[in-house]
């Protein structure tokens, strides 16, 4: 190899080293963004789902502390009301009737958005309270089993609650299920929850997280923002399974 094929080998050499440099820097440029962008997604994720919740204790402090005595009161009023005829006490009857209707529903939808079981007992007897009553109102027979879990801190106990209902909702509203099962199980750190039924299914889209509806939607961006992983094995007509795992710290 004479000097001038020696120079051209190095410049060769030299133009592919920089090369590589240039594309490597803009691969790892690459990589180094799609994380920040993910992390930020995350953020924005972890602040829509705290603000969503500080409103939902906000509402459910409403009902229960200003809009619940109201309706208490005007109940014993229409109770008491001295009326001599018929037809008047029965349409008050009927007025009262409806009025535990409407403290009922309240206090339904006041403990939806803040079990206040959730607080005094835990998540256990929470989620245990919420499937009693989910039981009881929709037909569908359904099952909580656990195995040795660890405390949780309120935000934790907050965010499994909210999956659990979303998992039970999403049951109730389109699964045409006869039969849920729900377990949670925690090792070495992590928490693994398994829902299972035996509803219509549907097609489970082949990119992860691009699921139908918003209630899987927002199971995903719940699950990820504490950390975790979901995965979901369904197909029309045969039930659906849901898997989370859950690092608890």
């Amino acid at each position: 190899m004479d000097a001038q094929e020696a120079r051209i080998y190095m410049a060769v050499i030299i133009t592919v080293v920089v090369l590589g440099i240039i594309i490597g820097y803009f691969a790892i440029s690459v990589i180094r963004q799609q994380r920040r962008n993910m992390e930020l997604q995350k953020a924005n994720a972890l602040a829509e789902i705290s603000a969503m919740e500080r409103e939902r204790a906000r509402i459910a402090i409403d009902l229960h502390d200003d809009v619940g005595p109201v309706l208490s009161v005007i109940k014993f009023r229409v109770d008491n009301a001295n009326v001599s005829d018929a037809e008047e006490q029965e349409e008050l009857k009927k007025a009262s009737a409806q009025l535990d209707e409407v403290i009922a529903r309240m206090r339904e939808v006041s403990n939806n958005l803040m079990p206040s079981v959730l607080q005094r007992k835990g998540l256990v007897a929470a989620i245990e309270d919420f499937i009693t009553n989910a039981e009881g109102s929709s037909g569908i027979h359904m099952r909580f089993d656990y195995f040795e879990l660890p405390p949780f801190t309120e935000e934790q106990s907050i965010h499994l609650y909210r999956i659990v209902q979303e998992c039970i909702h999403n049951c109730m509203k389109h699964a045409k299920a006869t039969q849920l099962d729900i377990s949670f199980t925690f090792r070495n750190g992590i928490l693994s929850i398994q829902y299972r039924d035996n509803g219509r299914g549907f097609h489970v889209p082949e990119q992860r997280g691009k699921y139908p509806g918003i209630g899987m939607r927002s199971l995903s961006n719940r699950t990820t923002m504490m950390g975790g992983t979901m995965d979901v094995e369904s197909e029309p007509d045969k039930g659906t399974v849901l898997f989370f795992e859950i690092p608890i710290r």
